[in-house]
């Protein structure tokens, strides 16, 4: 036992004074960590300790307070170190946190604890750090006009989903478990609705119905009371039929032919909370089988491509909750795939939505993402939140070349909108600043070339949290318009007393 603890004492002095990037061998578990003797400074200890999990987070990304009363806490006792400030205090098994996700036993000393502490404490700054330097937005976005459908009956303002179908209609997901279809006639009207067990977040068509997705509680939980059900009309009725249950508090679904059976597969991204995983369904002789890609919680969302032209599709995935980063899992052959990571980021990033696009037009699909995502311990402005862009070099490298700060970005879409040839943006904030001025909950970005976007938003006067975002041809006059979902979080908890505006229109007047 000496002979062991000495061996990987001497190991982790010489691990801790390397740099992340030039490692080779793996950290220490917590357990190992928790037995030795670590004569180091409260940087190194973080290295070690934080970085068993997730990259070691620098200091200055949060503020003091923030560090001292929230965070910190929680990663101490994830360690299993209690102290005696935390009698009287909700524990985490007070909240039914699943066992195993908080230590039973200590996997670190006090000392130790108190010099990762003192060093987070000490470098923090006593306030979130200001947005960098950006290019002001214009107000006023070319070529869309604005216009905001109301609809004659009282209803909350609490949009989920929403999609737009060949046809052209609009799909909304309600929180109180509805799912309405929309067409634009003139006016919006109501076409259909449908009474769903929980609120719908995702939705698939094909020739003879769909498939919806359905994401249980949206607060943050442990719960399994997502479904999947496929949707098909009989008459005048729709009939429903039960694929999936029990997921996880699942966001986002995606289907495509994966293993060449001329049979689409199903991804599903149960982002869960403190547990959950991104799973693929194949059907086998009328039944699914399940293979788990990645058994964690935070899958937000995937896209199916051949990212490695090789002539099948693969996997392409945004991970969040801590481990956040955008992950390649590659299509090897019968049913079986191999996990890279592309990026990753810091544990406070907020990773909330990505497209693939092939931006620099050279054959490759580039990255552009958003991270914003403000609902954990840290409810605080962040001046790493925005919209960035990578670009692919090849060998699945990947270089940030632009970023444009956003506070709460949550959303994100990419077209040619203004159709000169090249890819634009819009973005969607959750989490704004509502001091800023002009608003900035909504951004379009017109490519100006050479990785630079110049920035417009609108004057809008509208009082709701914008939580979802959608394009598509809607008055079929060939250009992309765009759809924003509205989430004003009072509705939550008050009678809804005025009449329903669920979405907001950006009308293309392209053409």
């Amino acid at each position: 036992m000496m002979r062991f603890t000495s061996f990987v004492l001497v190991f982790v002095i010489f691990f801790a004074c390397e740099p992340i990037s030039e490692r080779k061998q793996p950290i220490p578990s917590l357990y190992q960590l928790s037995q030795m003797d670590l004569d180091l400074d409260g940087e190194k200890l973080a290295e070690l300790y934080c970085g068993n999990c997730h990259i070691k987070p620098n200091p200055d990304i949060l503020d003091k307070g923030t560090w001292e009363n929230k965070v910190l806490p929680d990663m101490r006792m994830r360690m299993g170190l209690y102290l005696a400030e935390d009698f009287g205090v909700t524990l985490p098994s007070d909240n039914g946190v699943p066992k195993g996700i908080y230590s039973e036993i200590p996997l670190i000393k006090r000392e130790d604890w108190e010099k990762l502490k003192k060093y987070y404490l000490e470098l923090a700054p006593n306030t979130p750090l200001p947005q960098a330097e950006k290019i002001d937005p214009q107000v006023g976005i070319p070529n869309f006009e604005i216009e905001i459908p109301e609809f004659d009956f009282l209803y909350p303002d609490l949009i989920t989903m929403i999609q737009v179908d060949d046809q052209s209609n609009i799909w909304l997901g309600h929180r109180f478990k509805r799912l309405f279809q929309l067409k634009l006639d003139g006016d919006f009207e109501i076409v259909d609705s449908l009474v769903t067990d929980v609120a719908p977040v995702g939705i698939q068509f094909d020739e003879s119905g769909f498939e919806l997705l359905s994401m249980g509680l949206m607060d943050p939980s442990n719960d399994s009371l997502g479904t999947l059900e496929r949707f098909e009309k009989v008459g005048a009725q729709w009939e429903a039929t039960r694929l999936e249950s029990k997921l996880m508090r699942p966001v986002d679904l995606a289907v495509g032919d994966l293993n060449g059976d001329g049979i689409q597969d199903r991804v599903i991204s149960q982002f869960g909370n403190h547990l959950g995983k991104l799973s693929v369904f194949f059907t086998k002789d009328g039944r699914e089988e399940e293979v788990v890609l990645k058994a964690l919680p935070g899958a937000r969302k995937v896209e199916l491509v051949d990212f490695d032209q090789d002539g099948d599709l693969d996997v392409v995935g945004m991970m969040t909750q801590a481990r956040e980063g955008i992950y390649f899992w590659e299509n090897i052959g019968e049913e079986r795939f191999s996990e890279k990571k592309l990026l990753e980021f810091q544990p406070a990033f907020g990773s909330s939505d990505f497209q693939l696009v092939d931006i620099d037009q050279d054959g490759l699909l580039d990255i552009v993402m958003v991270n914003g995502d403000n609902a954990d311990l840290s409810q605080i402005f962040k001046r790493f939140h925005g919209v960035r862009m990578f670009k692919n070099l090849g060998d699945f490298e990947f270089e940030e070349v632009w970023f444009y700060p956003m506070y709460g970005a949550s959303g994100i879409e990419a077209d040619d909108f203004d159709q000169d040839g090249d890819v634009d943006l819009v973005a969607i904030s959750f989490f704004p600043d509502s001091k800023q001025s002009p608003r900035q909950d909504l951004i379009y970005f017109e490519n100006v070339g050479d990785y630079n976007f110049q920035p417009y938003v609108t004057d809008l006067d509208f009082d709701a949290n914008f939580l979802i975002i959608a394009k598509g041809d809607i008055d079929q006059d060939n250009d992309q318009d765009i759809l924003v979902g509205t989430f004003d979080f009072d509705d939550l908890y008050k009678k809804a007393s005025e009449n329903w505006r669920p979405i907001i229109l950006l009308r293309n007047k392209i053409f």
